[in-house]
């Protein structure tokens, strides 16, 4: 699992297994340039039961992340597991990102 920030705000993420009640903080960057790749990260392994839940609050705003599938052999010509990737875009919404952190 990883979660990109690329808005200029702080995102802080409830629903993952060392979140906590408070959650856990990816840096904004206020400085970012629209359309410039990469941005804070974090990531972890996920070891429950899936479907999971992820929300996202940044500036008081909360998003759900939508569901991603994390098995591709439903997509053709996929094998095993794959990275869960959202992104935290421009205006603060958590959505799905690429399926490669090398596309960030």
């Amino acid at each position: 699992m990883h979660v990109v920030n690329e808005s200029a705000w702080d995102a802080h993420v409830f629903g993952c297994p060392g979140c906590g009640k408070l959650g856990i903080a990816i840096e904004g960057e206020p400085d970012r340039k629209p359309l410039e790749s990469g941005g804070s990260y974090m990531g972890w392994t996920e070891g429950r039961a899936w479907p999971t839940t992820y929300k996202v609050v940044v500036r008081g705003v909360e998003s759900v992340c939508p569901f991603i599938d994390p098995e591709p052999g439903k997509a053709e010509g996929a094998v095993g597991t794959r990275d869960v990737i959202y992104v935290v875009d421009e205006s603060g919404k958590c959505v799905v990102g690429p399926v490669s952190m090398d596309d960030i």
